[in-house]
């Protein structure tokens, strides 16, 4: 079984707006372990967190998961999460957000050789079209 790897979107709090929607990456691994990795916070005070073995479809919030991609099995925890958590966090920027790590992460990701463009660009296009139709767009 390979490494894949899936963005995944959940509605808002306290709205479901296109400024609200949270995004992150979704890792399922050979060995059977899956990590949550995003950006997690308010502009300004974003960090970056992972969930071992989380489960997202029990989360009544998720409103999209969206593949990205299949690595070799030789993929792992191990050589993926340095990676992605080594991802800049800009909080001096105000209007930087978890959507916008994860467009970062997978560009590391395509920076490491671990992803291609052609993989990258789909997915984040799809994350984009996602977030824009939360019904709120106030």
């Amino acid at each position: 079984m390979p490494t894949t790897v899936q963005i995944l979107v959940y509605r808002g709090e306290p709205v479901d707006s296109i400024n609200y929607r949270h995004a992150a990456l979704f890792f399922k691994f050979p060995n059977g372990s899956q990590s949550l990795m995003n950006a997690e916070g308010t502009p300004g005070l974003f960090e970056f967190k992972a969930r071992e073995d989380y489960a997202p479809e029990f989360s009544i919030k998720l409103a999209a998961t969206i593949p990205v991609a299949e690595f070799s099995d030789a993929v792992n925890p191990w050589s993926i999460r340095p990676v992605v958590s080594a991802t800049p966090i800009k909080n001096g920027d105000l209007g930087w957000n978890c959507q916008n790590w994860v467009a970062d992460a997978l560009g590391r990701l395509v920076d490491f050789g671990y992803l291609t463009t052609a993989q990258r660009e789909p997915a984040y296009r799809q994350m984009i079209r996602v977030i824009m139709e939360a019904p709120d767009n106030s």
